[in-house]
């Protein structure tokens, strides 16, 4: 349902300078590029992050005009790894390379253009993938017809946000460390700061042990206003668990690891239940799960489960927000309203794919009474559905979410088309 916006195909320079989405600047700066390395490279696509393009055009240095970076490799160069070089222009417009440097990587894992320092200039941080499992972070300076690194890291996740509110960004990272006497491993959360055109490291926080893979980080805030980062994890028995990583006394925090035999469990969920920000208003709900009525007896692969989202306040406390059916396959949660607490169970219907809504009376396997369904489709298949008696409730990029609401209102455990836009919320992240 999601499409990406990158592809795992590496692109030559020439195909792409055939192809029509190409934009005049982007062609010249093709030109410039070809004019300093050759035509033999292949370009390098980053693979998470806000710029997902092999070349990356900003102002990273302050002046009037914006500058390119541009992510490559050279072919048939095998295991030689990325190269990113700068392009500036020229008082005529004309572009031309200031710089080419080797990365630390095979791969690009996210590219970051952000002012962490102390002046106006934008600092480069490129993250890159490598075969040793362990990210790769370089952070790069452009000044003065200057194009250098200034310093270099290793990551499993990272993100750049102003945790500290100090109006200029910092970066958190989550890395993973062995300890070269004892051969024990284990994780820690980091700041990282930019000052002097130098990465200041603080001694960082502990992280929950065992963690089997970092799946996505969410940047966002708390119930306070503070801003923070949650992570998702798959914990050693695939299960899906989040931390939650903010500022205060100085430091970073994490109340999951500083309150793991309370808070663990009730961060901990089936894979698939990511966090999410249902409402929008910046602050992350965090999901737990239980058997849908009539579910209680059944083996976990057949449940339908109930989800509860819940938001983290202080003194290590998770606050229920709203209560209801989730859809990891098609990507919406409804939340029942206070009447169908239980009273309201869930099937899936085999033959359509639909979520269906029941008035539950005791056996899950007697026959129920229908109380609605709801249908995720592309666009161009709704129409045909809305003809036969479905409504919509909500357009989320090129999906539909429809539902079909019996004739018969006698029931009042039927909800309007109202209620099931109010309580509709579509996850986009």
């Amino acid at each position: 349902m999601i499409l990406s916006g990158c592809t795992g195909v590496n692109l030559t320079v020439d195909s792409l300078l055939a192809a029509p989405k190409l934009t005049d600047e982007q062609s010249q700066i093709h030109a410039a590029l070809i004019a300093a390395v050759g035509r033999n490279i292949t370009l390098k696509y980053p693979r998470g992050g806000a710029n997902r393009s092999a070349y990356v055009i900003a102002n990273v240095d302050g002046e009037p005009t914006e500058e390119a970076l541009v992510f490559y490799e050279y072919t048939g160069a095998e295991n030689e790894g990325v190269r990113v070089n700068l392009l500036d222009r020229r008082e005529d417009g004309s572009w031309y390379s200031v710089r080419e440097i080797a990365g630390a990587g095979t791969e690009i894992d996210k590219v970051v253009i952000s002012a962490m320092g102390s002046g106006s200039d934008q600092d480069i941080l490129v993250g890159y993938q490598n075969i040793t499992g362990e990210n790769a972070l370089e952070i790069y300076s452009y000044s003065g017809e200057t194009f250098q690194r200034i310093g270099a890291d290793s990551y499993s996740l990272l993100e750049t946000v102003d945790i500290n509110s100090d109006g200029k960004e910092e970066i958190v990272t989550i890395q993973r460390i062995q300890d070269s006497e004892t051969g024990t491993a284990f994780t820690k959360a980091y700041l990282l700061r930019i000052s002097d055109g130098e990465i200041v490291k603080d001694d960082g926080i502990d992280m929950m042990p065992s963690v089997q893979s970092y799946v996505k980080a969410y940047k966002g805030r708390l119930k306070s206003g503070d801003p923070a980062v949650y992570i998702d994890e798959l914990d050693p028995d695939g299960q899906l668990r989040t931390e939650l990583v903010f500022y205060r006394y100085s430091g970073l925090q994490n109340p999951v690891r500083l309150r793991a035999e309370k808070m663990a469990a009730m961060v901990t969920r089936p894979a698939g239940y990511n966090c999410a920000d249902l409402d929008g208003d910046g602050v992350y709900e965090i999901p737990s799960c239980k058997p849908m009525l009539g579910y209680e007896d059944a083996v976990a692969e057949e449940q339908v489960l109930k989800t509860t989202w819940s938001v983290y306040e202080d003194f290590y406390k998770l606050t229920p927000k709203i209560s209801g059916y989730h859809s990891v396959a098609d990507g919406y949660t409804l939340e029942f309203p206070q009447r169908w607490t239980d009273t309201v169970t869930v099937k899936t219907d085999a033959d359509t794919g639909e979520a269906v809504f029941y008035k539950y009376e005791g056996d899950i396997n007697a026959e129920m009474q229908e109380l609605m369904r709801i249908k995720t489709v592309r666009k161009d298949e709704a129409e045909e559905l809305l003809y036969n008696g479905y409504r919509l409730i909500v357009s989320s990029g090129q999906i539909d979410y429809l539902v079909k609401l019996p004739t018969n209102k006698r029931e009042k455990l039927i909800l309007t088309i109202d209620e099931v836009q109010n309580n509709f919320y579509p996850i986009t992240n």
